[in-house]
This record gives structure tokens, C-alpha cells and sequence, in this order.
């Protein structure tokens, strides 16, 4: 006996399931070479570079972040102590209405 999905095993009233977009995937960072430093005590710190990553909005994270507190940019959920995301769709419909 497997135990496969078939479509109807759903109740096709049931609304859709709900995508979520994280931060690292709706900002657009600028590269960041990595590079090295040495402090006060004489210990040497070494920064790990990161490549430029292109998101969903050509804005970074800062700048999403204020206009959330402007209101002016749909407010995340907190799907868990941690974790924040926003709904692709409420994210669609503030594209669509600019």
C-alpha cells in the first residue's frame, strides 16, 4: 500500500496554501569583498566576502525595513520567534498598485 496525494484527497473549498517571501529573498545587496583587520589585543579578524545578490525589489534591506515603519510597504509576519516573512500575494499587490 503507498501512501500517495491525489488531488482528490482535497477538499476543493480549502483556499490555497500561502507562500512566503524572506527578507533574503526580496532585498538586493551590493557585493561585499572580504577583508581583513587586526584589533586592539593583536588578534587578526577575517571578514568573509559575499556576492551581490539581485532579490524580488531593487531595494535593500534598510530601505525596506523604513518604508514597513512608514507604512508605505506591506508589514511582515512572525511565523515563529525567529523567522519573518511577508505573503508573496501581499507582496504582488503592493507591486501592482506603484
Amino acid at each position: 500500500m503507498t501512501n500517495s496525494l491525489h488531488a482528490s484527497d482535497y477538499n476543493s473549498q480549502s483556499p490555497p496554501s500561502t507562500q512566503w517571501i524572506r527578507m533574503r529573498q526580496l532585498a538586493s545587496t551590493a557585493e561585499r569583498k572580504s577583508r581583513s583587520y587586526i584589533t586592539k589585543d593583536g588578534k587578526v579578524r577575517h571578514i568573509r566576502g559575499r556576492p551581490a545578490q539581485i532579490g524580488l525589489l531593487p531595494l535593500g534591506e534598510s530601505t525596506i525595513w523604513e518604508k514597513v515603519r512608514q507604512g508605505t510597504f506591506p508589514a511582515p509576519h512572525r511565523l515563529s520567534q525567529r523567522v519573518t516573512a511577508w505573503k508573496l500575494e501581499d507582496i504582488q499587490n503592493w507591486l501592482n498598485s506603484k
